[in-house]
């Protein structure tokens, strides 16, 4: 009787287990639903705006019946991708450049002190002017980054001196003497990257974690004009490894912000190593962030598909939200997800890609186009969603002397009117908070 007590009793505890595992389940999949539904209703709520089109005749009449097509030719919202063409072999450049362009409006070119200044005194910009040079021709706004970077042998030259009364006037110098460059070309300068960062920061082991306001301060007195960035990783996600910094980072955020340090931007980068960020953690963190009050970008994004060592193996999904290996489809639908919950929130103003293809990609599997130059799934998705679902282009057929109302994505549109034979163009902006009232004579 004991025997078949017991039985029945861890029997019922197991069940219980077993029931409560599928109930979180279920919460967590809710949840992940409402994140992406949100987001969409988010995306008609604050991405689009209303506007209206008058025609009239040469006498300032209104038209009666006319055709109206209106096409938008550019996002307000940052779509971004890291422009590297330091090591592009030249007759892949043509192909780069069609599929950049395709997709993007935003460029990052690098400013990594330790390549432009090996030796201390003796500098070399060509690549980044290279590359700024193709970013106007690809007629793109343009973020340099990094400034400081005080965590890694690319960010800190060999030669830096060990004493903060030595470094602090190289700093001074490095700081001032890049956000002048290039005038108006630069919009965007990412100031001090990962200060956070597992490796000790160089910076402020040597001179205090005060460098962050002095450097900011520097760049504001010599480039009033430009938007500072901060930047730090280690916030989206499930596993420890990937969020240790969401909370270290938002309170050195308020501190900053509190301190009133001239930073202008929020960035978060977002490399998924391996593991596929849940919507609602994603959706959760930005949140959070937003209620600092400043805009947000995502600076740096990625999708590891492949083992590290060989760049050839799948890689295992980590995290709490999906399971299995890593594959092309699978990755587009993390970009998807992720995209979406991003564009979602108001405070984002950015997402940047980091690396357009596979072939001299940083983590194996992240770009956007493989090694033979073919788009990959993540591209086609991004490009369906950015110049596709993201993009307005109708058609309005006017009569009676009506205005044309729409609603649509802020950016740049071109709007043709076909009217007593005659065909016109205009171009115009749609702009957030404003009345968007267009008129085009014809």
């Amino acid at each position: 009787m004991l025997l078949t007590l017991s039985f029945s009793l861890s029997c019922q505890s197991a069940v219980t287990a077993e029931d409560d595992s599928i109930i979180k389940n279920d919460i967590r999949k809710s949840s992940n639903e409402t994140a992406l539904f949100e987001a969409k209703k988010n995306i008609e709520k604050f991405r689009k705006g209303n506007a209206q089109i008058k025609i009239l005749d040469a006498r300032g009449n209104p038209v009666s019946q006319a055709q109206i097509k209106i096409k938008q030719i550019s996002h307000d919202f940052k779509f971004g991708c890291y422009l590297k063409i330091d090591d592009l072999a030249a007759e892949k450049l043509p192909e780069y450049e069609r599929h950049f362009a395709k997709l993007f409006n935003y460029g990052v070119v690098g400013t990594y002190w330790d390549f432009i200044e090996n030796e201390q005194g003796i500098e070399d910009w060509s690549w980044f002017e290279r590359e700024v040079a193709l970013a106007e021709k690809l007629k793109l706004k343009i973020e340099a980054a990094p400034v400081l970077w005080g965590t890694n042998e690319s960010g800190t030259p060999a030669w830096l001196p060990r004493t903060r009364s030595e470094l602090l006037p190289i700093l001074e110098r490095r700081v001032r003497s890049s956000v002048t460059r290039n005038g108006n070309s630069v919009g965007e300068w990412e100031i001090v990257n990962e200060p956070l960062a597992p490796k000790p920061d160089f910076f402020a082991r040597v001179i205090g974690s005060d460098y962050i306001e002095s450097a900011f301060s520097w760049a504001r007195q010599a480039a009033p004009a430009k938007r500072l960035l901060i930047n730090e990783y280690g916030v989206f996600g499930a596993v420890g490894a990937h969020n240790y910094n969401r909370d270290k980072y938002f309170e050195l955020l308020n501190e900053l912000a509190e301190k009133k340090v001239p930073f202008d931007v929020i960035g978060i980068q977002a490399h998924a190593n391996g593991e596929w960020y849940e919507p609602a953690n994603v959706a959760e963190q930005l949140d959070r962030y937003a209620t600092l009050g400043k805009p947000i970008q995502i600076t740096e994004f990625s999708a590891q598909t492949l083992e590290f060592d060989d760049r050839r193996t799948p890689l295992a999904i980590s995290g709490t939200y999906r399971s299995g290996i890593w594959n092309a489809e699978k990755q587009a639908e993390f970009y998807r997800e992720f995209y979406t919950v991003a564009f979602g929130n108001p405070q984002v103003e950015a997402i940047v890609s980091w690396g357009l293809d596979d072939e001299r990609a940083w983590l194996p599997g992240i770009g956007l186009i493989d090694e033979r130059g073919n788009a990959k799934p993540n591209y086609k998705t991004l490009d369906q969603m950015i110049n596709d679902e993201w993009r307005t282009n109708i058609q309005i057929n006017l009569s009676a002397n009506d205005i044309a109302k729409f609603r649509g994505f802020y950016g740049s549109y071109e709007v043709e009117v076909i009217a007593g034979g005659k065909r016109t163009k205009a171009k115009f902006e749609l702009k957030k908070d404003d009345e968007n009232e267009w008129v085009l004579h014809i």
